[in-house]
């Protein structure tokens, strides 16, 4: 967009400048050396002041084909810089060399005087065009084309004039001008110029007055540099590295106005968007924008602001957003906690109990961190900790909140359905802090998992209840010798009672009904083999162990059809209650120690007490045999082929 057709445009301007150079010689050829007297001599200042005011040179005869003569003043005119420039050089160089040898120094000086008024015309142009390079476009690149071109010409004309001092020790008064030093100044100020004086812009008009200077700063420097690489570039020669010379510009142009706004103190929301425009924005935005950042080396720039000032608004935002996140949490849990304490019924979102806790949590967390990552860069990895603290302080309240309420129970009719909706807060919790991509410190997380795990505990423990309290009474009757020997459906009871309540909890989420519905399935298990080991039997014969044992083998049955009829995942539960019955039924020594130490290899949290207490159950049993049995838990875990595969279960069945 806007720049310059290469090949025609350095043709024509060639040409241009040739013309000039060409112009300026043929008039000045009657001020050479051999017309010191007479009529050249006489005409001195009538053709050098006619020269600087309006060069009007002389053509060839064939002026039909000769380029259209145009004078300094029209060059200019037509912002022609580059042309109007090597007017001056050329009429520099005769008027030197003439005034070398004139008699008149006096008159000399003062036609030297009038290049120079003419040089300061043609300066004005030049740096005014230089200047406004960011604010060109289209048709207009040609005059700064032309301005850059003059400015070679003019380093070239001090190099020559720079030469010949060395040759003889002489050198115009007014060179080496130094336009390349001059470029930079130029380019310095009109940089610091377009940053100060900046209008309002779209997008900032419900900005804080800080926020917007930075925005409209911001979007100065993404405007001008785009400038620069799509229009100024290509009236560079590529050895002056332009774009980076503007890109350095802004940077420390931006820089300075950011400095002076941090020294008065900010508030927490500038101090963020100061730190997002430091570590994000400027970087993402400007520097790695698809058209700069392959013209333009932003590492090199270094950041926007000291080291010593980050650090310290980084600080400053950590201990503000400690404090905030603090409360954002607590308010997200305490807005809920007033409905349950009101005695609201949780909502229900597809047949199922809801709770908006965790998603209001998490999307705060979220979003702290995104935010986080963006304005932090030292002090990010401490930020980390303080969100998993403030979620670990959550937790911890969380969790007390709900022990409180199920300590009450009797006061909120509608607690039931309130820790039915915070069990699919727990998942999601733990979803989160297991499966995020976050840069949490493990031990963080699980410290937030082990208070969740207690949470979890307390929910699920207290829903498991509801429906194990009624089934007390019924458990009372289980392997007694009313049990074996009578007729009653005693199991079916059990299971009649359990699946009442366990369609009760069909409103939990599914996920969730899936991890209660397996903790039910354990206690029954665990429930019915405490009952065994509570030495409230003992047989003496074959047939009455059998008997006991074909018992809990159909019991265990009826169980294993009901939990697998609502999908239980616990398969290896149904595997307990034949292996405890096998010790049970069988009578030969070696096979019961061979099926106890296959009851080890699986359970090896089985204890002596009970191993015990299983064998009382065979009153038949001989002590040293019984004595016999119990080495199999002196033998090494190798020795019992012990696998992978071994549950942890008898830990959990108290025994006496």
């Amino acid at each position: 967009m806007g720049t310059l057709p290469a090949e025609t445009t350095n043709a024509r301007d060639s040409a241009g400048d040739a013309l000039a150079k060409d112009q300026a010689n043929e008039q000045l050829d009657d001020l050479s050396p051999k017309n010191k007297t007479g009529k050249g001599k006489k005409n001195l200042k009538g053709n050098i002041l006619g020269l600087i005011r309006k060069i009007n040179p002389k053509t060839k005869p064939n002026s039909d084909s000769s380029p259209q003569a145009l004078t300094f003043e029209e060059y200019l005119k037509l912002r022609r810089i580059s042309e109007a420039g090597q007017q001056l050089i050329s009429l520099e160089e005769k008027l030197y060399w003439y005034a070398d040898g004139s008699e008149n120094q006096e008159e000399a000086l003062k036609e030297e005087e009038e290049l120079k008024l003419a040089y300061e015309t043609f300066s004005q142009d030049l740096w005014t065009t230089i200047a406004a390079g960011v604010t060109l476009s289209g048709e207009e690149l040609r005059r700064l084309a032309s301005a850059v071109r003059s400015i070679e010409q003019e380093e070239e004309r001090d190099k020559k004039c720079l030469e010949e001092k060395e040759r003889n020790g002489r050198i115009p008064q007014w060179r080496p001008r130094e336009c390349r030093k001059e470029l930079d100044t130029v380019l310095q100020k009109a940089v610091e110029q377009r940053m100060e004086d900046i209008l309002e812009v779209m997008g900032a008009e419900n900005l804080s007055s800080i926020k917007q200077d930075i925005f409209k700063m911001g979007k100065r420097v993404k405007e001008d540099l785009l400038s620069v690489v799509m229009n100024v570039k290509s009236c560079y020669p590529e050895g002056y590295d332009i774009c980076n010379v503007y890109a350095k510009l802004y940077h420390i142009a931006f820089s300075s106005q950011l400095k002076k706004i941090t020294e008065f103190g900010l508030g927490q929301e500038d101090c963020t968007y100061v730190l997002g425009w430091v570590h994000n924005y400027y970087q993402n935005d400007i520097l790695k924008h698809r058209d700069l950042e392959k013209e333009i080396d932003g590492k090199s720039l270094g950041s926007l602001l000291p080291e010593d000032v980050i650090k310290q608004l980084e600080s400053q935002y950590v201990s503000s957003r400690e404090s905030e996140i603090k409360q954002w949490l607590s308010k997200a849990v305490g807005n809920e906690v007033t409905k349950w304490m009101e005695g609201e019924i949780p909502e229900q979102m597809d047949g199922f109990y809801h709770s908006e806790i965790a998603i209001d949590v998490i999307q705060c967390i979220v979003g702290a961190v995104k935010e986080a990552k963006e304005v932090l860069d030292e002090e990010f990895g401490n930020m980390m900790h303080v969100v998993m603290w403030a979620l670990q302080e959550l937790l911890e309240r969380y969790k007390k909140t709900l022990e409180d309420f199920i300590k009450d129970k009797e006061k909120h009719k509608n607690c039931a359905a309130v820790i039915k909706a915070n069990m699919f807060n727990c998942k999601q919790f733990r979803d989160y802090i297991e499966k995020t991509n976050d840069p949490f410190e493990a031990e963080d997380k699980e410290k937030c998992l082990s208070v969740l795990s207690g949470l979890e505990d307390t929910g699920y423990r207290y829903l498991a209840d509801l429906m194990h309290l009624p089934l007390k009474p019924y458990y009372k009757v289980l392997i007694t010798q009313e049990w074996l020997t009578s007729s009653k459906p005693v199991m079916d009871n059990i299971l009649h009672l359990a699946e009442k309540h366990i369609h009760e909890f069909r409103k939990l989420k599914p996920c969730c009904f899936q991890e209660l519905l397996k903790r039910l399935h354990f206690e029954v298990i665990a429930e019915y083999s405490k009952r065994i080991m509570k030495k409230k039997i003992k047989l003496k014969s074959e047939q009455q162990q059998t008997a006991m044992a074909e018992k809990i083998c159909d019991d265990n049955r009826k169980i294993q059809e009901l939990f697998t009829r609502y999908e239980s995942k616990e398969d290896w539960l149904h595997h307990v209650l034949p292996k405890v019955a096998e010790v049970i039924k069988l009578q030969d020594l070696s096979m019961i120690v061979l099926e106890t130490a296959t009851l080890v290899r699986d359970y090896p949290d089985i204890s002596e007490k009970h191993l015990s207490a299983l064998l009382h159950i065979k009153a038949n049993l001989p002590s040293k045999d019984v004595k016999s049995i119990k080495k199999v838990l002196q033998m090494k875990k190798e020795d019992l082929n012990s696998c992978h595969s071994a549950k942890s279960f008898f830990a959990l069945v108290p025994v006496r």
